[in-house]
């Protein structure tokens, strides 16, 4: 194929596609306009206290599924339709519970038992699903997911953090250096305050 192909080529497949999104815009928009309703779309609405687990592994249904802050482990497989097979639960299971969102994977671990490995959730994935960020617990890569902070940012909530305590409200964020009202007003609907 010569180029003056690849351009008559090129050009009828931009024409398409403007004519197809000219002559049909109202559905494609309209899809999007509207927030999802509960348990549909990607970004769950969590509620205050829930958390969003991903589970993975040696499981019934793989997934997110969504909980309650310090739900033990055993309790969070049960809601992915439980352990695949014949397989056993560490004794830890019953007794580890998860706090914060997070990666559960269930790994065979030879003789009719599993491994469980926890993880936290890694931050882009955090910011796809719209989970809010801890940011009591969070890491600096964590915080450097949310709008408008950086790294620098993101390393002054830790040091704050560490040298002055938990945060008790997200007004709080106001004494970090770089943080004024209108970044605080932006992060509300990103982050979480125990």
């Amino acid at each position: 194929m010569n180029r003056e192909q690849q351009g008559v080529i090129l050009f009828l497949s931009l024409s398409l596609g403007l004519f197809f999104f000219l002559t049909n815009p109202m559905p494609i928009w309209r899809e999007f306009s509207n927030p999802p309703s509960e348990g549909e779309g990607l970004s769950p609405r969590l509620a205050e206290g829930e958390i969003l687990i991903e589970v993975d592994g040696s499981v019934n249904r793989r997934g997110m599924v969504q909980i309650d802050a310090g739900t033990p482990v055993h309790e969070a497989l049960e809601r992915a339709g439980g352990i695949k097979g014949q397989l056993s639960l560490p004794a830890e299971a019953l007794t580890t519970k998860i706090d914060r969102s997070s990666r559960l994977k269930v790994v065979p671990d030879g003789e009719g038992k599993v491994r469980i490995l926890l993880e936290p959730l890694a931050p882009a994935k955090m910011k796809v699903l719209s989970v809010p960020i801890p940011i009591n617990t969070a890491s600096v890569d964590e915080l450097d997911t949310l709008p408008g902070i950086g790294p620098k940012t993101a390393q002054a909530i830790v040091e704050y953090r560490e040298s002055h305590g938990k945060f008790t409200s997200a007004e709080e964020l106001l004494q970090v250096r770089g943080i004024g009202r209108k970044k605080l007003a932006a992060l509300r609907p990103h982050i979480a305050v125990p």
